[in-house]
């Protein structure tokens, strides 16, 4: 049952679909807390880094060259130019396209041309802005708020939960990437509970997870785990063998856990695959979807068929996702819509919604 101090009821349709109140999210939400932006093992050497679009603010994760782990800005501090295209890559420096002004991988000045007969210019005054950066097994965090609370002591409970697929150690894929057209918020709901195993998921997750059998752990911090056994307790089939240190019982479940407000991760008896989103408008969103396997086995004969399999079976589980949040972001929009009530079932969205709240 869902406990008193849960709401228990859907969020009204506007929290979908009013961009001020999505305005209102951004700047009291968004820009507030900590975002995922990449895996630490993206960025094992110095000069890789991950660009991105953190609401509208062009920033980058690198490896220094001191390896320590930086967010920077990636706007030229001349004329607003981007440094560097979203993606990941490989740098020795940044360079402007438009002026070459160019920067080291700490943000510091290390050239501008042409600049030495302007009054007052003075290079070593100059970098690039750098935000606050927290790695969490093997996540890697950033926040626009510089006052913004420390993360890891507030997820303490679900890295004790998690700490038996010791996924700090696993390595990083390339993602599956989708553009979405629905809310943030819907896909967040539908990934954090299992109850819908018996509507899209009817022919695959249902037949491995029933929905009846998920439960939700209680909680009061800035993440969800919830539990998907399989209907007998037998052990999940694997690809990839199973993670050494998995219990019997965790090695019939996938847990699916989510860090507020749009970390998502699936743990699977031999890895993980997590979900980076990147929200752009009330109605708009980027997804990337991250296979992270263990780093030993990769020169085994049929790695990369398997490889393929799992890509091809995530691919296909967010398909069946995809109906039912597009036909929930049409739903919202009825003029003859409003909030439901919430099943036991989907006590991670009531945990998620109080967390909004508060």
């Amino acid at each position: 049952m869902l406990s008193p101090e849960l709401p228990r009821t859907t969020l009204p349709p506007a929290h979908y679909t009013s961009p001020d109140l999505f305005a209102r999210e951004a700047d009291g939400v968004l820009r507030r807390e900590w975002t995922c932006v990449a895996r630490e093992d993206q960025l094992a050497r110095p000069g890789d880094y991950v660009a991105f679009d953190l609401l509208g603010e062009p920033l980058v994760a690198v490896r220094g060259e001191d390896r320590a782990l930086r967010v920077l800005s990636a706007v030229c501090r001349h004329r607003y130019m981007p440094l560097v295209e979203p993606g990941c890559g490989h740098a020795r420096a940044w360079q402007c396209p438009y002026h070459r002004w160019r920067y080291a991988l700490d943000g510091r000045l290390l050239g501008a041309p042409d600049m030495q007969r302007t009054p007052g210019f003075e290079r070593k005054q100059i970098a690039l802005p750098t935000l606050p950066v927290e790695v969490w097994h093997g996540f890697v965090f950033t926040t626009l708020d510089p006052n913004a609370a420390p993360l890891a002591q507030r997820l303490a409970a679900l890295a004790e939960r998690i700490a038996p697929w010791e996924i700090a150690g696993l390595r990083t894929l390339e993602p599956l990437v989708f553009e979405h057209d629905w809310n943030w918020k819907i896909m967040v709901e539908n990934f954090v509970e299992s109850y819908h195993h018996q509507g899209p998921h009817l022919d695959s997750l249902q037949t491995i997870a029933p929905a009846s059998g998920t439960w939700a752990e209680d909680v009061s911090g800035p993440f969800i785990a919830l539990h998907n056994p399989t209907k007998d307790g037998a052990p999940l089939p694997t690809l990839f063998g199973t993670r050494p240190k998995l219990e019997h019982a965790q090695r019939g479940e996938f847990l699916v856990g989510a860090v507020f407000p749009h970390l998502m991760f699936s743990l699977q008896p031999d890895g993980m695959f997590w979900y980076r989103m990147e929200p752009r408008a009330v109605d708009r969103f980027r997804l990337s979807i991250h296979p992270c396997l263990p780093a030993e086995g990769a020169d085994e004969p049929g790695f990369a068929e398997r490889v393929e399999r799992l890509r091809s079976y995530i691919d296909a589980i967010h398909r069946e996702d995809i109906g039912a949040c597009t036909g929930v972001q049409r739903g919202v929009h009825a003029r003859l819509a409003q909030a439901g009530p919430l099943s036991h079932l989907e006590k991670p969205i009531a945990q998620f919604h109080r967390w909004l709240a508060s």
